[in-house]
């Protein structure tokens, strides 16, 4: 009988180690797995034709389920991956490479641009965190002078594909808030639009304060970088300069753009130098 017993676990340790060798994909990858295979899935991903758009979660996910991972895995794989890309800033820059090549963001100018530059001469624009180009390229087809930046390369190549079709030239280079030079004196107008460049944080009222000629706008909107949002602070940060606008949407009523505004409050400030 503890022969028969012995024999049966032996089988059934067997079957398991053929399941396991059979099926590699079904398992829980730990977090350092699910990164590694995310960075090279982003590295072989196509970009999509320009004015076309697919989640990345949809085409991660597709993916992992066309290549033999249960749906419910993908989901978790993606969770995860979803998470740890906070972790650092190469990681943001490569979950931003796969969103940019899947065609990520709205498409139409930021509403809240359109209303501040109406009347307004056009002159030189820096679009901070420009993703694929939706308000630089707005601003280029109307006359004005474009520079754009932002750490994702294949944003770049997304604006510079759309600019292109649209018949519009940018200026675009590579990188993030911390490492590009604003200048002084440079610019007529900012924008700032759902770039992660918090308007609560002190260390940008005086980069602004040299970086825009009198006379200069900015303008942000965003969710603070995930920081509730509070007007007097706001306020109190930008007093050396002349406030135009200042908001605080409630989450869900912006629907026309990037989503985190359907979750979180939305700040809309814009400033001017005087």
């Amino acid at each position: 009988m503890l022969a028969g017993m012995t024999r049966v676990m032996l089988g059934t340790v067997l079957f398991a180690l053929m399941a396991a060798a059979a099926f590699p994909q079904s398992a829980a990858l730990p977090d350092e797995q699910i990164w590694s295979e995310f960075e090279q899935w982003v590295a072989a991903l196509k970009p999509l034709p320009p004015g076309q758009s697919v989640p990345i979660q949809k085409r991660y996910v597709e993916s992992q389920v066309a290549a033999g991972v249960p749906a419910e895995e993908a989901a978790r794989r993606y969770e995860r991956m979803n998470t740890i890309r906070w972790d650092s800033t190469d990681r943001m820059r490569t979950y931003w490479d796969g969103a940019f090549k899947s065609g990520a963001g709205p498409s139409n100018p930021l509403r809240l641009l359109q209303e501040t530059i109406t009347g307004m001469k056009p002159g030189k624009a820096l679009d901070s965190g420009m993703g694929s180009g939706r308000n630089a390229i707005y601003l280029a087809s109307i006359g004005w002078d474009v520079t754009g930046y932002d750490m994702s390369k294949e944003a770049l190549r997304a604006a510079q594909e759309s600019a292109a079709a649209a018949g519009v030239k940018l200026t675009t280079k590579e990188a993030k808030h911390d490492t590009f030079d604003f200048g002084e004196d440079q610019w007529d107008l900012i924008v700032c639009s759902y770039n992660a460049l918090n308007p609560h944080d002190k260390q940008w009222p005086p980069v602004f304060l040299r970086a825009l000629r009198r006379g200069g706008i900015a303008v942000f909107q965003g969710t603070g970088a995930g920081q509730p949002p509070s007007l007097p602070r706001l306020l109190d940060n930008w007093k050396g300069f002349h406030v135009l606008r200042i908001e605080d949407v409630d989450a869900g009523v912006i629907t026309d753009e990037w989503r985190p505004s359907l979750r979180r409050r939305t700040v809309r400030l814009v400033i001017r130098k005087e």
